[in-house]
């Protein structure tokens, strides 16, 4: 059904047949008609100025399109409250006002519309009461302003480098105009307030230099400490005004110079206190006395060479130092030279300057003697008695030769600086050095060592990295004097030896030692060491190779061993295409499906190389099933595709006709003919693609206009109650076949046509309508008529034949009386009649049904 313009005429009639059938009930059923549906509608607002909220309140209006009233919520209760269509306003804010209009028996419920408009506070200004210039040494100072809400006031400083605000009050931080501004935020009934402002002058305060002049001074004094302060508190900066002779940093003056010294004492101020007036002080800087300090550089060997020196005056400048026994000592700058055993005499002298008078000479006096010295003889190693002789080293820190004897001639002897080796034994040798002019004799030094057998070597034949698993490894050592070779294993939780076979026993580092302790003609050998790795065993996996299968044959098993035993891990490296586990592999998709499989080892075995199979994964099959759609018209609309894939993928569909168009599951006919619809299915990761399957649609030719024809043809194939022979004002039912489900029949009396009703066609193509006989027919031969579409959209006419032989008031009637069923009918003409009235007005036009194929 659609929408049609103005059929309440149509109503009308309905009403009209409804009335006729009711009076002319004779023991007949009368067929009840279906409820209309029920008209869109929707509320359209008024738009609402925003309000002040001393107006009180502020009326709205909104129309419902179907003219039915509105009703009104509050969606902002705290701002504003609906009474009717007034809105009563409680404080500045967002009111929002919800419309809606449930609808009635002919109109469904319009959807929600809101308006919003804004609740304006009342104004409000800020007034100040003027603030009088401060000086910054008040501290505070009290502001003051009031809005003429009533509120209170917040205040802010504008210029917090001068000034800085808390509640009330203004602490004063320096000197400059201090700005304050007030400010009011509102409240539920007042708007914010413009901010003010308010400033005023605030004063630095005056300060003053206390400096006291510094005593009269001597260069020697070097430096005077000075004090100034200020009576603001504040740092006192202290110059010199005449660097040559006296210079300042941080209140200690440096006095460089005779002369007049003059110092001045400024303080800048800073924001709070102006700049103090300078004050100057002076004072006498005096030449100062010199004197020489000269320490003695004590008693020094002739050996030493040179001795150094470091006289110096209290005043800084150099000092001249000059020998007064140059047999035993010179001088040259700041260093002696000693030349002889003796008392080196030394004289300072310091000529005056300028600024300082000249210090008294000062003599020192120090003994040269000869320098000690001492013997180094490090012990020879022990040596074999087969090396022959062996040379010493001993030194004297004096560097003079050093001279050596023998003390156990039966083991060895000396001759120069070279040992003779007679025998096996303890040598004990003595190094002297007897001194010279510049050198005390040294004391004896005595180096003691040992003369051993005959050397020998050991070699050892390294051991490669051996697997935990061969048990044993057999050593090769030889010593070069032939003796037997002892073997030794460590540590014993990894490796122990036997002679010369060293049993493994856990992975870890083996070192093995070879050993030859000697004899009486031969020294022990140095012992050879030799480190290798026990490594864990080897291991291999050996996994079996599954066959292929389908996607969808389900999970099945993988066997996999390894050499050592030990248990074997299994896992997918496809986890896309399958999952492992255990040794149940379970496929989930079309592919490549890998095992792997991994054996990580213990504390006896290394870990197996990583071992694997691959699965090939066969996607499912799957098939489309199109059940061809029933044929359509044009005019009919689009129609619904409903193919299905046995995998449950969604299907697509194609057409490559002009007769249709389709999008998704939905064709669209276009043009009378075969639309041939290919139905695809890809697959995805589980399934194959689907063979595509085709339907056609066959598009119908759009309907002619159903047209009553002017004579009734002898078509037959209606069939009616009436039997072939009824009565005017007599209630028929009419009933046929073969019209297109949906469609309007038309139901008409002849000889001259008369429209008695109209009905739809069921979903079968059958229809069966209660009509009333007009009671004015003539006594005689008349046809019945239903005209409609047959399925191809072709016009369908069904007839028979009727004899009306009597009118309606001859019959008996059955049921209530004849007066109620008047007053019902004169009630059927009067609705019938406003219907047709709203009909001409046109505006229910748009919620009111029509068939979808109107007759003519």
């Amino acid at each position: 059904m659609r929408l049609r313009h103005g059929p309440i005429r149509t109503g009308a009639a309905l009403a009209a047949a409804l009335l006729t059938a009711i009076g002319a009930t004779v023991s007949m059923p009368v067929a009840a008609s279906a409820d209309p549906g029920l008209a869109d509608q929707y509320v359209t607002w008024t738009d609402v100025p925003d309000t002040p909220l001393a107006a009180g309140t502020v009326s709205v209006a909104a129309v419902a399109s179907s003219g039915l009233p509105v009703r009104y919520t509050s969606s902002s209760t705290d701002v504003c409250t609906v009474d009717g269509d007034v809105v009563t306003l409680h404080r500045q804010g967002r009111c929002t006002i919800r419309g809606t209009q449930p609808g009635n028996a002919s109109f469904a419920a319009a959807e929600p519309a809101s308006t919003t408009f804004a609740v304006l506070g009342r104004a409000q200004r800020i007034t100040w009461a003027r603030t009088p210039d401060t000086p910054v040494t008040a501290g505070t100072v009290r502001v003051s302003a009031t809005a003429s809400s009533g509120l209170p006031v917040a205040y802010t400083s504008g210029t917090p480098r001068t000034c800085t605000v808390r509640g009330g009050t203004v602490t004063l931080v320096g000197g400059g105009t201090c700005t304050v501004r007030a400010g009011q935020p509102g409240d539920d009934e007042y708007a914010p307030a413009p901010h003010a402002e308010d400033s005023f002058d605030v004063a630095r305060s005056g300060q003053a230099v206390t400096f006291t002049r510094p005593d009269d001074a001597s260069l020697a004094t070097r430096t005077v400490r000075v004090a100034a302060t200020a009576t603001s508190g504040l740092p006192v900066a202290v110059t010199s005004a005449d660097r040559h002779v006296c210079t300042v940093r941080r209140h200690l003056v440096t006095l460089v110079g005779a002369g007049t010294c003059v110092l001045r004492a400024d303080q800048p101020g800073n924001a709070r206190y102006s700049p103090a007036a300078r004050v100057v002080r002076a004072f006498a800087v005096g030449r100062g006395r010199q004197h020489i300090t000269f320490p003695v550089p004590g008693p020094a060997a002739v050996a030493a060479g040179t001795v150094t020196i470091a006289p110096a005056a209290n005043s800084g400048l150099p000092v001249t130092v000059a020998g007064a026994a140059p047999a035993v000592c010179t001088v040259a700058g700041g260093t002696v030279t000693l030349h002889a055993v003796g008392t080196c005499v030394l004289r300072a002298t310091r000529p005056a300057t300028a600024n300082w008078t000249a210090a008294p000479d000062v003599e020192v006096r120090f003994t040269v003697g000869r320098g000690a010295q001492q013997v180094t003889f490090p012990a020879p190693p022990p040596t074999a008695a087969g090396a022959g002789t062996l040379t010493l080293a001993a030194a004297a820190t004096s560097g003079l030769p050093v001279t050596y004897a023998a003390a156990t001639p039966a083991v060895c002897t000396v001759a120069g600086a070279v040992v003779t080796l007679v025998r096996a034994g303890t040598c004990t040798v003595h190094a002297d050095q007897p001194g010279d002019a510049a050198w005390e004799p040294a004391a004896r030094a005595t180096a003691t060592f040992t003369v051993t057998g005959d050397a020998q070597t050991v070699t050892l034949a390294p051991v490669p990295d051996t697997r935990l698993t061969d048990g044993t490894v057999t050593l090769r050592a030889a010593a070069t004097s032939g003796l037997p070779v002892r073997f030794s294993a460590a540590p014993r939780d990894v490796c122990t030896a036997r002679g010369a076979v060293v049993t493994l026993r856990t992975p870890g580092r083996c070192t093995v030692t070879a050993a030859q302790p000697g004899d009486a003609g031969h020294a022990a050998a140095p012992p050879v060491r030799h480190t290798f790795t026990v490594t864990r065993g080897a291991q291999r996996i050996t996994v079996t190779q599954p066959p292929a299968r389908n996607v969808l044959d389900g999970p099945f098993t993988v066997a996999a061993t390894a050499s050592s035993y030990l248990p074997v891990v299994l896992s997918s490296g496809s986890p896309h295409v399958c999952t492992v586990a255990g040794t149940t592999v379970t496929p989930v998709a079309a592919g490549a499906c890998i095992v792997r499989a991994d054996q990580p080892g213990n504390d006896q075995w290394a870990p197996a190389p990583r071992a694997g199979r691959t699965v090939r994964i066969a996607p499912a099959a799957q098939t489309v099933a199109f059940p061809a759609p029933p044929a359509a018209a044009v005019s009919d609309g689009t129609v619904t595709l409903t193919a299905t894939a046995t995998s449950g993928l969604p299907v697509t569909y194609t057409t490559g006709g002009d007769a249709c168009t389709v999008a998704g599951a939905t064709v669209t006919p276009l043009a009378a003919g075969a639309c041939v619809l290919v139905a695809h299915q890809d697959g995805d990761h589980r399934f194959a693609a689907a063979p595509d399957v085709t339907a056609t649609l066959t598009v119908l030719r759009d309907p002619p206009p159903v047209t009553v024809p002017a004579a009734p043809p002898a078509a037959g194939g209606l069939g009616s109650t009436a039997g072939g022979a009824t009565v005017g004002g007599a209630a028929v039912t009419v009933h046929g076949g073969g019209f297109k489900p949906g469609s309007a029949v038309q139901v008409v009396m002849y000889s001259a046509p008369q429209r008695l009703g109209t009905t739809y066609a069921a979903a079968d193509g059958t229809f069966a309508l209660l009509v009333v006989v007009p009671a004015g027919l003539d006594r005689g031969g008349h046809t019945l008529l239903a005209a409609g579409l047959a399925a191809d959209n072709t016009l369908r006419l069904l007839s028979t034949p009727v004899t009306v032989s009597a009118a309606a008031a001859a019959l008996p009637v059955t049921g209530g009386p004849v007066r109620t069923l008047a007053v019902l009918g004169a009630w059927a003409v009067l609705i019938g009649t406003v219907l047709r009235l709203l009909g001409r007005r046109g505006w229910p036009h748009r919620w009111t049904y029509r068939a979808r194929h109107a007759l003519t």
